[in-house]
């Protein structure tokens, strides 16, 4: 067939199918939107969401074993438990190292009761602050409100996301394909273009065309032109991933999988590699906010070894985190939410394990927090939850029991989202404020 000289036009209804398509997987799932010159620099949030249900017992809560109740921690058999400030931890795993190296810029917020055995309703309450759909992720509000014209306002590295419609959010199963993203034009595997300079400026000159006569038309319904002009912001501002293209390690010097036998289990983690997609999105100014996650806590039999090897990763991992976090000269400006969908069970099964019990903790990590090496919250020999007094967070019998949605609220009030918030209508209606970035309330930890 002899091609025509003349440029060749998408049909209407080709044209709209792939605009509402690009449209649809940005707001749903990798949203593209508009960047200024320099990017975002202001505060990043990141929670590591500890999957499966996290010991804490075993981690930021110790309990020594109770006469006459069966045993709550087999550490407890042979070691008090260790203090670093006015931090008490569990002498397992590289805990000791962990809370010496950190524990001044650690807030601990013990006795968080997420009143769920789900794993489902555990996750919900514990990332978004609601045991009911219906709220966003902290970190999806994070990004709505301080970024939302980055291509990468919100990075999902892994873990529980909810964004209700505020923001879209960008998954990476894989942190090469930040280079994919960031490096359109060329293949995976080598600098070499996938096309010629003059075939992409002609793609180019086509879609502005069609893009401008289907925004000119009158027929067009209110969804459609939302969705052309999504896609004009997209292509007009999709240079703006040239600054992760530039800071983007080799391949070699990217982080991948850790794989370990615990028992007869194999357990692998990429935590790293998460954390350094993160950090490589925030030091290029694409995003403010990034949700990772480290899986494996649901530990219904062999609980100890699966647990201290992944608190060894977790601790080696915060460190890799904080110092690539310096590297990148950005450490200053970093929120570090860690939680878990729930707690574990306060004595062992049969199998040496442990299930599922609602009661967790927070971990909030900032560099030269003013508010570090603090304990919030109290839980009693058993691991129950206590009530505290909501304005100077000491325990008393009139008092309330902390929930996600109390320590959601607070780093709402931290982060400056309250009142943007409110205007969502996504307010905790019925939460109390409670003042736990206030330095002046040290309520130490209880056994």
């Amino acid at each position: 067939m002899k091609r025509s000289n003349k440029r060749e036009r998408f049909s209407r209804r080709q044209f709209m199918q792939a605009a509402a398509g690009l449209a649809a997987s940005a707001t749903a799932s990798s949203r593209v939107w508009a960047s200024g010159a320099d990017g975002y620099s202001g505060k990043c949030l990141v929670t590591l969401q500890l999957d499966g249900g996290a010991d804490v017992t075993q981690f930021c809560d110790p309990k020594i074993n109770t006469p006459g109740e069966r045993k709550i921690n087999n550490w407890a058999d042979w070691s008090d438990p260790g203090q670093a400030g006015n931090i008490l931890y569990a002498p397992v795993a590289d805990n000791e190292w962990l809370f010496n190296r950190f524990g001044a810029d650690m807030l601990v917020v013990n006795g968080v009761d997420a009143q769920t055995n789900s794993h489902e309703t555990g996750q919900l309450f514990n990332w978004t602050g609601s045991n009911a759909v219906g709220k966003p992720s902290i970190t999806a509000l994070h990004a709505a409100y301080n970024s939302p014209d980055e291509p990468l306002a919100y990075a999902v590295f892994g873990g529980e996301t909810h964004t209700l419609g505020i923001i879209g959010y960008n998954r990476f199963n894989d942190v090469s394909r930040l280079r994919n993203l960031s490096q359109p034009r060329v293949q995976n595997w080598s600098d070499e273009p996938k096309r010629s300079v003059a075939e992409f400026d002609r793609v180019d000159a086509l879609v502005s065309d069609e893009t401008s006569r289907l925004l000119s038309a009158k027929n067009l319904s209110p969804r459609q032109i939302q969705n052309l002009e999504r896609f004009s912001v997209a292509r007009a501002n999709r240079d703006a991933l040239k600054r992760l293209a530039d800071i983007l390690p080799a391949q070699e010097d990217m982080h991948g999988y850790n794989e370990a036998n615990v028992g007869d289990q194999t357990l692998w983690d990429n935590l790293k590699e998460q954390m350094q997609g993160a950090l490589l999105v925030f030091k290029s100014g694409l995003g403010s906010a990034a949700d990772i996650s480290l899986g494996g806590f649901d530990s219904h039999d062999n609980h100890d070894a699966v647990h201290e090897h992944l608190y060894r990763q977790l601790a080696d991992s915060i460190d890799y985190f904080w110092a690539y976090a310096e590297t990148l000269g950005i450490a200053d400006r970093i929120l570090l939410v860690i939680g878990s969908d729930f707690g574990r069970t306060n004595h062992y099964n049969d199998g040496e394990g442990k299930d599922h019990w609602p009661v967790g903790s927070y971990i909030l990590m900032e560099k030269n927090a003013p508010w570090g090496n603090r304990v919030v919250g109290r839980t009693d020999g058993l691991h129950f939850s206590q009530p505290i007094d909501p304005k100077t967070l000491r325990a008393t019998s009139k008092g309330i029991l902390i929930t996600p949605a109390h320590v959601h609220q607070a780093v709402q009030e931290y982060l400056g989202l309250d009142q943007y918030v409110r205007d969502l209508g996504f307010a905790l209606e019925g939460t109390e404020s409670l003042p736990l970035f206030d330095a002046s309330l040290q309520t130490g930890a209880a056994i």
